[in-house]
């Protein structure tokens, strides 16, 4: 499955000026036509007091040669590679934005009691009735048939067509060629129910943005109404909260629920 290739754009951001052993490990997972990249700011601020790990998902960024039928079950797959280079008794939290929240709450109910704590942001539910059918991801799927047009589109819906047009080529190239990823994993949840809302566990802190749309917002507080759950609205704050607004997410988000698996309690 391509191991390699997923460990090799594995990165692991660690300033502590002293160990500690009681700090979780942070594991950043980026969603859909996106990148490790997009946490750079983040990660810097987190890793002054934790281990945090980023890395490419299969399909993008620099594993963007690794291959398959982008399924869930890959990810799930992949990322316990990653979590296997750690302790076994390391406390570790699964940062999802996105489709990245996807993956990190099917692996946590694969694998259950083996994550600390979760933190997840507008994670797609599109195999739920109430989905919008217009959504950016619904039309990328439309376009299956042609992965690089679906890319472009998902792209031109998030970004705008002036900042798409604004690109360089080569960026476009790339971006278009990530189109087999982008495709492969958001069929797969429109095709199967990757975790189950009623075998959620807490702790897990769900966000989403005061500007983000409607759907994208619900998602967020049916997870924050669980058991020993929260969700936070980040004012101002579109879907791309992770890299416009990392300060404000890892204050609202991240932190508290650092504070709740280290501490034992929400503040």
């Amino acid at each position: 499955m391509g191991q390699s290739q997923v460990i090799e754009s594995v990165r692991l951001h660690d300033n502590r000026l002293e160990q500690n052993t009681d700090s979780p490990v942070i594991v950043l997972i980026h969603g859909s036509m996106d990148r490790q990249a997009a946490f750079v700011r983040m990660a810097r601020l987190l890793s002054t007091s934790s281990q945090v790990v980023t890395f490419d998902r299969r399909g993008y960024g620099k594993s963007v040669e690794q291959r398959g039928a982008f399924s869930v079950d890959e990810q799930i797959s992949d990322l316990d590679e990653i979590i296997g280079q750690f302790a076994a008794n390391q406390k570790v939290i699964l940062v999802g934005h996105s489709f990245g929240g996807v993956v990190a709450l099917a692996y946590a109910q694969r694998f259950v009691g083996s994550i600390a704590g979760l933190v997840i942001y507008e994670s797609p539910m599109s195999w739920e009735p109430w989905w919008p059918k217009d959504s950016g991801g619904s039309a990328a799927v439309a376009a299956a048939d042609d992965p690089e047009y679906a890319a472009e589109t998902f792209m031109r819906r998030f970004i705008g067509h002036r900042r798409w047009e604004a690109l360089p080529d080569s960026t476009k190239k790339q971006r278009r060629s990530e189109g087999e990823a982008l495709v492969g994993e958001l069929g797969d949840i429109r095709r199967i129910r990757p975790w189950d809302i009623e075998l959620v566990q807490g702790p897990l802190m769900a966000g989403f943005g005061s500007k983000s749309k409607p759907h994208l917002q619900a998602s967020a507080e049916l997870l924050g109404n669980l058991d020993d759950c929260r969700s936070i609205k980040i004012e101002g704050a579109h879907h791309n909260a992770h890299s416009a607004s990392p300060d404000d997410f890892v204050e609202l988000l991240v932190q508290p629920l650092i504070h709740r698996v280290v501490q034992g309690t929400w503040n």
